[in-house]
C-alpha cells in the first residue's frame, strides 16, 4: 500500500469530490480516481461510493479516513516544527483586498509566530497587481480567470449572498420585499447586472469602492447589499436575506509569479495560507453561519 494514498483519501473524504481534492492536492482528477482504485484493490475493500453528484464514503472508508486524518494532523505538526527550525527570514510582499485581509489576520499572526524572522509587508489593493513586474511576491485574489503565467492554487470559492444589518431590517415590516429596502452597491458596478437579472430596481443609497467599505456601510444601516459570506456570515449584527447564489461565486486563488517557484520563504508562506483557508472552506463557501438559515425575503 502507498501511504500517500491515505492522504488522498482523507482529502476526498473532507472535500466530497475528486475535483475538489485534486484542486487541494495539485493532482489531476484522473490521478486521484486511479489512486483510490489502487488503494481499494490493495486493501480488497470498497472505500468510496462514486455518484454523479460526487463521492461518499462507505463505513470502512469513514473509519480509514478518520485514521488518515489523524496521520495528516501529526504530519502537519512535524512539518511546521521542521520549517520553524529552518529560521526563514526576510520580507514577503503580500497583496489582497481590504475585507479579505481582516479575515486573514489570525492566520498571519500564527505565521509570524512560527517564523519570527519573516516580515510581512501587507498591501491592500482592490486591483490585481503585476507579479511579473515585482509589484508583489504573493497575492490572494477572487477571480475566475487567473493570469496564465502565475503559479498557485484555487483554495476555495467566495459565496455571495444578500445581507443586511439587524438594525436596518428591524425598521421594516417582516414581509418587506428586498426591492423596497435601500441598497448599498459596489462602486465598480460589479453587481448591477445581477440586480437586473433578479428584477430589482431599488433605491440606491450608496455606492462604495472597496469591500471593507461596503461592509461598514451595511453595518451602519445605510442599506442592504451583496456581500461575500466570509465577511459577514458569522457576524451577529447581520442577517442573510437571500441564500448564496452558486452562479455568482468567485474562485479564490493564492498566486505568485513563476520565478518564485524556488523561493523557500514564499513557498512556505503560500503553503501555510493554503492550508488555513482550505480548513475554513465551509465558512467561506456559505456552509456556516447565517447563510445556512436565510430569511429568503421576497424580491419584489
Amino acid at each position: 500500500m502507498n501511504w500517500d494514498d491515505l492522504r488522498i483519501l482523507e482529502s476526498c473524504a473532507r472535500n466530497g469530490s475528486f475535483l475538489r481534492a485534486s484542486e487541494e492536492l495539485g493532482l489531476s482528477h484522473s490521478s486521484i480516481s486511479r489512486r483510490m482504485t489502487h488503494l481499494e484493490n490493495d486493501l480488497k475493500i470498497t472505500l468510496l461510493n462514486r455518484t454523479p453528484g460526487g463521492i461518499t464514503l462507505t463505513d470502512a472508508g469513514l473509519s480509514i479516513a478518520a485514521q488518515a486524518n489523524d496521520m495528516a494532523a501529526a504530519a502537519l505538526i512535524v512539518k511546521n516544527t521542521t520549517e520553524n527550525t529552518a529560521r526563514l527570514s526576510g520580507r514577503i510582499h503580500f497583496e489582497t483586498i481590504d475585507s479579505t485581509a481582516f479575515n486573514l489576520m489570525g492566520y498571519l499572526n500564527e505565521f509570524t509566530l512560527l517564523h519570527p524572522d519573516v516580515e510581512i509587508d501587507l498591501h491592500l489593493n482592490q486591483n490585481m497587481v503585476d507579479l511579473a513586474r515585482g509589484d508583489a511576491d504573493v497575492v490572494l485574489r477572487a477571480t475566475n480567470d487567473p493570469t496564465q503565467d502565475y503559479v498557485g492554487h484555487h483554495v476555495a470559492d467566495h459565496a455571495f449572498g444578500i445581507f443586511g444589518s439587524v438594525d436596518l431590517i428591524n425598521r421594516y415590516p417582516p414581509d418587506t420585499p428586498l426591492n423596497d429596502l435601500p441598497w448599498v452597491l459596489w462602486g465598480n458596478s460589479w453587481t448591477d447586472e445581477w440586480m437586473k437579472q433578479l428584477g430589482l430596481n431599488p433605491r440606491v443609497a450608496m455606492r462604495v469602492s472597496t469591500a471593507f467599505g461596503m461592509v461598514q456601510a451595511m453595518r451602519a444601516g445605510i442599506g442592504i447589499g451583496h456581500m461575500a459570506c466570509w465577511a459577514v456570515a458569522q457576524d451577529e449584527g447581520f442577517l442573510c436575506l437571500r441564500a448564496p447564489d452558486e452562479k455568482r461565486s468567485l474562485q479564490i486563488w493564492i498566486l505568485a509569479h513563476q520565478s518564485m517557484r524556488r523561493n523557500q520563504r514564499v513557498k512556505t508562506f503560500m503553503r501555510f495560507l493554503r492550508q488555513k483557508i482550505v480548513a475554513d472552506r465551509k465558512l467561506i463557501e456559505g456552509g456556516l453561519g447565517s447563510p445556512t438559515r436565510p430569511l429568503n425575503r421576497p424580491l419584489i
